[in-house]
């Protein structure tokens, strides 16, 4: 399974999704999927939309490095 971006120390996997692929409905139900495996051997998965990395560049680093953050205690 590819993993856009694992932090394995804290076992966060960061997905990077754009709006081509993942604006359609069936690749929406295989996320929700793969997130929910994922989970079962304690992997959170943390999406961001194409967009927001383009216009929020700020914000999303904030949150990334809060959620690593949090995971590491």
């Amino acid at each position: 399974m590819y993993l856009d971006k694992f932090a394995d120390r804290e076992r966060v996997n960061l997905e990077l999704d754009g709006a081509t692929t993942h604006g359609d409905p069936h690749q929406r139900e295989v996320d929700l999927r793969r997130d929910a495996l994922l989970a079962t051997i304690g992997i959170v998965v943390v999406r961001f939309a194409h967009r927001r990395l383009v216009n929020e560049i700020a914000a999303v680093r904030r949150e990334t490095l809060a959620i690593l953050a949090i995971r590491r205690t």
